[in-house]
């Protein structure tokens, strides 16, 4: 190819503008060979590197406008002649063949000729070949055939990299070879090395995206194989300087002997580098990585030595493609099956929206995410990790801006765009966003979390400034490649194109269903209205016939109320009047006892059980005419204090306490409002039940604490460690006479206490319960509203509770 420019002006290169340098057109040759430069169609030799005197004798002016005979003799114009004229492509490209210069110019020395063809030129690399020839070609043999047998006992690339670095390294005979693969920015990592034990190891180490700028990694693609036998070398330049056809500079892209840029010659010099080769490994026609090779003394290897290394990492890059396409297709149906998956939960709802909420760990999967968001029918929801509502929203605001018509967006970066997002990174440094609908922003968002890492750079990826003697200055390579440390941070791992793939016809299939569902929307919405108008008719006759029934019902509640209060007044005054004559009863039976004397044996016992159930029934009767006495009215509602009530209670059950021997322990149990009266016969009849109910020759062991409180409750417990009950009967034992202990002798009483106690929380606005266990002792808990049943109280009173409870 030829360069049309003219006039031709030297390229000032220097590290600041390093990635514009044209080093596909440096005018000049490594001096390890020569260059010759023909016409495709002629075979005339239009430009010769000026070296060609020391291969042959003559200066180069000698050989300009010759035929290519002259100089490479009659069998290479032949076998460069099919060539040309072959099918093939690659018969035209890169060819090698062993040649004799013309014999008047040298006599009985092998050379390599490369040629390559490129629109109307013919680019020939021509090297002296190593005498030894016939050995090497044995020897290299045997090794590629070995090292390509041995690829079958490694099954991890990993292994077959350090084999790979290995084998060059004895192909080459260079200090270290190093594998050096790209990452999507183009930074480098040495993933697997060969060296000299006295070298110290890249292995691990980055190197930055400017180390091998863009168009050098183009040239990459395009030729192979890249040797430098000596950077102290003094380049070649091409005669004469500009192709003589076109005025302009030679495209030397594909000679292998191109001249290297003094950047880089400057880089190699920094590392202490002598001499070097890469290796392309291309992957689906993109540079993946390169096979480098450092020598810290002049080095050269032969053509055949080239070549079978390019056979190698073609070697390696088949099994790369090979794994990369493997792992892509399992990658690739594992999404597939959880939009598949998507698909048809969404199918399955009436509602699309629930087929997506019912897995999420598929809405995750498929962006490999840890954290979801999206906007749908007018209602934003998030799943996972993900930012706060406030963050989240700030930053679809932003996405809708960016993303343009796109409908696309993402970013491992996100704070490297826009700063503001940096204090979310932890759950948001890599985002995924696809809008449906930019009118109505439905949308989805996948987020992925920070990852933090270090990062081993071979030296700290800077540049040095170098002054000159004129007082400027330009930027020139680092000089140190040391290890040197970098924390990365606000970096989550990239969304990789089979993750976008999946994430785009998930958004197909969401359209899809959209335009479909819309379309039935509209039917149901048709269908809707009508089951709305004759529902209405509906809902009006219905709400006519509701009013009337709540009428009906508000009246019986008014009858029963009224009934109610009949009963317990009944309840009150038949109580009342019966204790008039068990009264006379118990006289009349204490008088006859006075001469039970005179009374034979069974007449003292129906003497003594008459005693014995009047005594009950008057035990009853108080305790009936209490219970028709228990509620609370506004006017009884007063602050109290527990610890105070508390004080009464055992004072009142001294004598009880005293027999028993019981140990009592109470907490601060603090105050609320309440009746005073019926709080002090709540605690009193759960004390005594404690006491009354312990296992024989036990002791009574209580404890009365305040257990938790709310803004609008306290909650207290009454433990003991008496004879329990089983758990079925935890709230039956609130029923009116309900006894669990059948031996009247043992527990005396009328099952009344614990109804009382029910009652009384109840006309507070409590409640109350029990946990038990049979012979484990029981738990009471009652729970009281701190300001008691406020709504009934006097406004003045309420003041005053208000008071107390904030004190």
């Amino acid at each position: 190819m030829i360069e049309k420019k003219s006039p031709h002006k030297p390229f000032a290169v220097t590290l600041d503008n390093c990635h514009e340098e044209p080093i596909h057109i440096p005018g000049s040759i490594q001096p390890h060979g020569m260059l010759v430069v023909i016409g495709r169609h002629d075979f005339i030799i239009k430009q010769v590197s000026e070296n060609i005197i020391r291969f042959t004798g003559e200066p180069a002016d000698f050989f300009l406008g010759k035929k290519v005979t002259e100089l490479l003799g009659e069998s290479f114009y032949t076998f460069l002649n099919v060539a040309l004229n072959s099918e093939s492509k690659y018969a035209r490209t890169a060819n090698s063949i062993k040649v004799k210069l013309s014999p008047s110019l040298v006599e009985n020395v092998l050379f390599d000729a490369v040629f390559h063809c490129e629109g109307d030129l013919v680019l020939i690399d021509v090297e002296q070949s190593p005498q030894d020839i016939s050995i090497q070609y044995a020897s290299y043999y045997h090794k590629i055939k070995e090292f390509t047998r041995s690829l079958s006992e490694h099954a991890e690339l990993q292994a077959i990299f350090e084999r790979s670095v290995a084998e060059v390294r004895d192909l080459t005979g260079y200090d270290r070879v190093m594998l050096y693969r790209f990452d999507h920015e183009y930074n480098g990592e040495v993933i697997a090395e060969s060296k000299v034990d006295k070298l110290n190891s890249f292995l691990g180490q980055h190197f930055p995206e400017s180390d091998i700028p863009a168009q050098a990694r183009s040239l990459y693609v395009k030729n192979k194989v890249r040797i430098i036998a000596d950077v102290n070398a003094q380049p070649s330049a091409l005669v004469p300087l500009l192709h003589p056809d076109t005025d302009g500079p030679t495209d030397l892209g594909f000679s292998m002997l191109r001249s290297v840029s003094p950047i880089h010659i400057q880089y190699l010099k920094n590392m202490g580098v002598c001499a070097s080769m890469s290796i392309s490994i291309i992957v689906d026609d993109h540079l993946w990585g390169l096979i480098a090779c450092h020598h810290y003394s002049p080095h050269k290897v032969s053509v055949e030595t080239r070549e079978a290394a390019l056979f190698l990492s073609v070697l390696i890059s088949h099994l790369i493609t090979t794994n990369d396409r493997s792992q892509a297709r399992l990658y690739d149906s594992e999404l597939l099956a959880l939009n598949a998956r998507l698909a048809e939960n969404m199918v399955q709802v009436v509602n699309y929206v629930d087929g997506l909420r019912k897995d999420i760990p598929a809405m995750l999967g498929l962006a490999n995410a840890e954290g979801v968001v999206w906007n749908l029918e007018g209602h934003a929801e998030s799943y996972g990790r993900t930012p706060s509502d406030e963050q989240t929203e700030q930053l679809v605001d932003w996405l809708f801006t960016k993303v343009g018509k796109s409908f696309l967006f993402h970013t491992h970066k996100l704070s490297d765009i826009n700063p503001e997002f940096r204090e979310f990174a932890g759950v948001a440094s890599g985002i995924l966003f696809i809008v449906l609908s930019f009118t109505d922003r439905q949308f989805f968002l996948w987020v992925r979390p920070e990852v933090m890492n270090t990062r081993h750079w071979g030296g700290k990826p800077e540049k040095t400034i170098e002054f000159l003697d004129d007082g400027s200055h330009r930027l020139m390579p680092r000089r140190s490649f040391e290890l040197w440390k970098e924390k990365v941070r606000f970096t989550s791992a990239p969304f990789n194109e089979i993750e976008i793939r999946n994430v785009l016809k998930f958004r197909n299939t969401m359209q899809n269903y959209l335009m479909v569902n819309t379309e039935l929307l509209r039917e149901r919405n048709a269908d809707l209205e009508r089951k709305i108008a004759q529902r209405t008719l509906s809902l009006e006759q219905e709400i006519r016939e509701r009013e009337k029934v709540q009428q009906e019902l508000e009246l019986s509640l008014r009858a029963l109320q009224a009934s109610n209060k009949e009963l317990e007044q009944f309840a009150y005054i038949a109580s009342h009047d019966l204790q008039e004559p068990l009264r006379k009863i118990q006289v009349l039976g204490d008088r006859l006892h006075n001469f039970s004397d005179q009374l034979d044996t069974r007449s003292q016992d129906y003497l003594r059980r008459m005693i014995k159930a009047a005594n009950r029934m008057q035990m009853l009767v108080v305790d009936l005419l209490s219970f028709s006495r228990i509620g609370v009215t506004g006017e009884s509602i007063r602050y109290v204090n527990l610890n105070d009530i508390m004080r009464d209670v055992l004072s009142n059950l001294h004598v009880a306490i005293e027999e028993s021997g019981a140990q009592i322990h109470v907490g601060d149990l603090g105050g609320i409002c309440a009746d005073a009266a019926q709080i002090n016969r709540l605690f009193q009849n759960l004390m005594q039940n404690a006491i009354k109910f312990v296992q024989n020759g036990a002791v009574p062991q209580i404890s009365i604490t305040r257990v938790e409180e709310t803004a609008d409750t306290a909650t207290f417990e009454i433990r003991d460690n008496g004879i329990g009950f089983e758990k079925e009967y935890e709230e039956k034992i609130f029923g009116l006479f309900s006894r669990l202990h059948k031996s009247n002798e043992d527990y005396h009483g009328t099952g009344l206490g614990l109804a009382v106690c029910r009652k009384i929380v109840d006309s507070h606005r409590g409640k109350i319960w029990a946990r038990s266990e049979l012979g484990e002792g029981t738990a009471f808990f009652i729970q009281l509203p701190l300001r008691g049943a406020m709504d009934a109280a006097a406004p003045e009173e309420q003041v005053l509770a208000d008071s107390f409870l904030e004190d």
